[in-house]
Order: structure tokens, then C-alpha cells, then sequence
């Protein structure tokens, strides 16, 4: 007779008892038999409903399994159906939309700027500089420093300066004149002395002698004295 919820031998399905290690029928070892969880709680429903077997809790497990498992595959598909949601950001003239690609900007609109236009000055004519004097006389009396060009004998004559303080306002030098070395006692007497400025300081003298010498090479500064 068949017992309702007992455990059998997977190979000659007799009677087996829990914790038997071998089949008394066919002699095999039932090492792997030994209930589980599951078993032995549907040995437990077996005994006390003898309607129910030792399958019911099996089939119950596997079939909220199957319940489960259906469920969850059908959440993903519905999960996997659903489109896109496009979602817009309204601001200003920005529009973001959700495509799942790059978002990008409107490219803003530079204003047009007009550019001033700014009138070219007049042209600036330089300012003519201011005649040069023909020739200037050493002041009367006047001691002080000056830059000597050159000397020459008078017996040249005053011409041969005359002609040689021109030259040197020509190149430039102002206050060029003619003295006579013989009224002045720091001068050899007997020369025509082309100078050319009247300074207060030695000085003075040497911070023009610089130029004087681009025209005449052999100019130096000296004192007159009356």
C-alpha cells in the first residue's frame, strides 16, 4: 500500500525511512536522499492532511516561482517599451529637448556694431625756425665764455671771416660773429676770432661744443675776458 507523504528510493521507488543510507529493496546507497527543507515539511502536511502528498509544497514553490519570475519579465518588456520621454525647458529662447543626443545651444546673435569713423587731423606743418641773425657783435664789456671756430691773421683781412661766419651759420651754428683778438686781454693780439655763442659758464660752452665741432672739427671753448 502506498503511504501518503513518504520518502522513496529514487531508483525502485520502496519505502525508505529518513536517514536511511540504503534501499532494503534494491540496495542502493541513499546518501543524496536525505530530505531537505521542502521535503520534510511536505512529509509534515502529508501526515496531518493524508488528501495532500508529498508534492503539494513542491508544486506550490514552483508555481509562485513561475508567478514571480512571469512578473518580472513583464514589468522589463513593459519597462523596454515605453518611449522616450521628451522633456522641455522653456526660458528666455533656450529649448532643451531630450532626444539622447547632444543638446545644443542657439548660437547667439551678435548685434551689429557701427564703427565711428574719426577724421584724420589736418596735416601739422613744423613750425620754421626762427631766422638766424647775419651776424652778432661780443657784448661790451661782457666777460664770459664762448666756442672759438677758427682764427685767422688779420692781415687776411675781415672778408676772409666775414666769409667763414657765414659758413658756420649755414651749417647750422647760431650766433656766429667776428671779434678782434686785440681788445681782449686773454686773446693773441693780431686775429680775426669766428665765435660762435656767449655763455655765462665754462660749462655752458662745453655742452655746446659738441655741435660747434659737427660743422668746424678744430672748435674749442675759451674765455674772453675785456
Amino acid at each position: 500500500m502506498n503511504e501518503p507523504g513518504a520518502l522513496r528510493c529514487p531508483r525502485c521507488e520502496a519505502v525508505i525511512q529518513p536517514g536511511q543510507e540504503y534501499c532494503l529493496e534494491c540496495g542502493g546507497r541513499l546518501g543524496h536522499a536525505r530530505p531537505g527543507p521542502v521535503e520534510r515539511a511536505s512529509v509534515s502536511v502529508g501526515e496531518r492532511h493524508p488528501w495532500a502528498g508529498a508534492w503539494i509544497l513542491p508544486a506550490l514553490l514552483g508555481l509562485a516561482i513561475a508567478v514571480l519570475g512571469t512578473g518580472a519579465a513583464i514589468a522589463l518588456s513593459n519597462d523596454g517599451d515605453e518611449p522616450s520621454a521628451i522633456s522641455t525647458a522653456t526660458g528666455g529662447s533656450l529649448t532643451v529637448i531630450d532626444t539622447g543626443s547632444t543638446l545644443t545651444a542657439p548660437e547667439p546673435t551678435e548685434p551689429s556694431v557701427t564703427t565711428a569713423t574719426t577724421p584724420e587731423p589736418p596735416p601739422t606743418t613744423a613750425p620754421a625756425p626762427p631766422p638766424n641773425p647775419a651776424a652778432v657783435s661780443w657784448p661790451r664789456n661782457r666777460r664770459g665764455w664762448t666756442i672759438v671756430l677758427l682764427s685767422l691773421p688779420q692781415a687776411n683781412g675781415l672778408s676772409a671771416a666775414a666769409a667763414k661766419a657765414a659758413e658756420a651759420r649755414n651749417g647750422g651754428l647760431r650766433r656766429v660773429g667776428v671779434l678782434s683778438s686785440s681788445r681782449y686781454a686773454s686773446l693773441h693780439p693780431g686775429y680775426y676770432v669766428v665765435f660762435t655763442g656767449v655763455f655765462d659758464t665754462e660749462a655752458e660752452a662745453s655742452s655746446a661744443l659738441q655741435r660747434a665741432r659737427a660743422v668746424f672739427p678744430a672748435a674749442y671753448q675759451r674765455e674772453i675776458v675785456p
